[in-house]
């Protein structure tokens, strides 16, 4: 079973104390290897790491370049793959030269020594290979805590880095400023451009209420964007943007920044983007109100970068060369007849489940949906997208008497009469059945888990088409 985030954040504390406890030869299988004082090419030691996998690391670790999981994205989670701690030290060494030149002078400062990788390095991640780099294209995913690393170069589509790359760290964390963060440069330059807006450009460019973090498909020329155009900003201010969309990309190595560059100058420049800050995260917590935020974004048709400093850093960008053709990867699943937003992609899960399952009633918590599903041909990497915190199908059973509030409407809203005897069957997910269910549920007396929800909604797309939109 793959570890959840959480159980990363409490292994990384246990960890630095089991380190402190183990004797020289612990500490040498504990941490990983340090790069090489000379690094060979990307291409070069993805063939050689490739290579090196042994039939088992491979079964694991290797997929097809048109697998879905190319696609994938979350805010920075392992996203399947191999675990790189078992791998042999000799493929560490390999993957840790890998990593490193993927990255910038920069970069190998700052990204190695994001918080949870500080020690364990490339043993907290999971390694997975799309492609055969002897016959390009290819992807390298190395994803952890706090890290989706795409390594390989542009993608087949286009679309630079491969696909969306992910960083964070863990530092300062609910602190204002982030203090110690790796990332923290980054934050004071979009603070110092929002500082320089009049009052009226404030006024335009600041949201109450930031998107979901992992929201970062691009929306092509017809997209909708937060904020004011930096295209209506005086020169300075322009550059200014610049400069902070600079510096996010600068982690990276400068081969792969380059065709970034190429990519957004092709579609405007920073000019066509719109910028945003927000006074309070998608998750709620604290309101920034008129004091400087730590969550911005920068987005137009081909490229969109999202900054979250709060409670502390994740940041996620995607940048392509034709917004209208965005990365779509896997078999068809079908044809979605007009895009869906927040609740249409609530009410598309909860058709699924109910469908799949026969339940009474089904659940698909709002704040879990990962973004919007556009109208056209979908595929299976489109579908790991939007169900990107890989829940399970769970059943939960409640009595009528115990229904939660919301339940007790949906059924009124469908003609149902509560009958507060019956037991009823509510579809939903894994983590509501775990976490939320008292709250959004009510009283449950039992509850079973099933395959993967992304799964169950591929399969059922495919079999029976999409839904009208509610």
């Amino acid at each position: 079973m793959s570890p959840t985030r959480r159980q990363f954040l409490k292994w990384g504390g246990v960890g630095l104390g089991a380190l402190a406890g183990v004797g020289v030869a612990g500490r040498a299988v504990l941490i990983p290897p340090s790069p090489s004082a000379e690094l060979a090419s990307t291409q070069d030691l993805a063939i050689r790491l490739f290579e090196m996998l042994g039939e088992d690391e491979r079964a694991e670790g290797v997929f097809d370049y048109e697998h879905p999981l190319r696609q994938y994205h979350n805010r920075g989670v392992d996203t399947g793959g191999g675990w790189a701690f078992f791998l042999p030290r000799e493929t560490r060494q390999v993957l840790v030269d890998l990593v490193h030149s993927a990255l910038s002078g920069d970069g190998r400062k700052r990204l190695p020594n994001q918080f949870f990788l500080n020690w364990p390095g490339v043993h907290v991640t999971r390694l997975a290979m799309l492609g055969d780099p002897r016959r390009p294209p290819y992807q390298v995913l190395v994803t952890g805590p706090h890290l989706n690393l795409r390594i390989g170069g542009r993608s087949r589509e286009g679309v630079a880095f491969g696909g969306p790359q992910v960083y964070g760290d863990q530092r300062g964390n609910g602190k204002l400023g982030l203090p110690g963060n790796a990332y923290r440069g980054q934050l004071e330059l979009g603070q110092q451009l929002f500082a320089r807006l009049s009052t009226a450009e404030r006024k335009l460019a600041r949201r109450a209420k930031a998107p979901v973090q992992v929201a970062i498909e691009l929306q092509g020329r017809r997209g909708v964007f937060d904020g004011i155009a930096v295209a209506d900003l005086a020169r300075d201010k322009r550059e200014a943007a610049r400069e902070l969309v600079a510096s996010i990309l600068d982690t990276y190595a400068p081969g792969d920044v380059a065709y970034a560059w190429q990519c957004i100058d092709h579609n405007g420049g920073v000019d066509a983007l719109h910028l945003a800050d927000y006074a309070e995260d998608h998750e709620g917590g604290r309101n920034f109100g008129d004091g400087p935020s730590q969550i911005f974004r920068l987005e137009g048709p081909a490229a969109v970068f999202h900054y979250r400093g709060e409670p502390h850093l994740h940041a996620l960008f995607n940048v392509a060369m034709d917004g209208e053709q965005p990365l779509s990867v896997g078999e068809v699943v079908g044809e979605n007849p007009s895009a869906r937003d927040r609740d249409g992609v609530k009410a598309l899960f909860e058709h699924i489940l109910l469908s799949e399952t026969g339940a009474d009633l089904a659940y698909y918590h709002a704040a879990s949906v990962a973004g919007r599903l556009r109208a056209g041909t979908i595929r299976t990497g489109d579908l790991y997208n939007l169900e990107s915190w890989r829940e399970r199908v769970s059943l939960v059973e409640v009595k009528g008497s115990g229904l939660s509030a919301g339940l007790v409407a949906a059924l009124q809203a469908r003609g149902d009469a509560l009958q507060s005897r019956n037991t009823y069957r509510i579809a939903t997910t894994s983590y509501v059945a775990e976490k939320l269910a008292g709250e959004w549920l009510g009283a449950v007396s039992s509850e079973s888990t099933g395959a993967m929800l992304r799964d169950v909604a591929i399969a059922h797309l495919q079999a029976h088409g999409f839904p009208p939109p509610a």
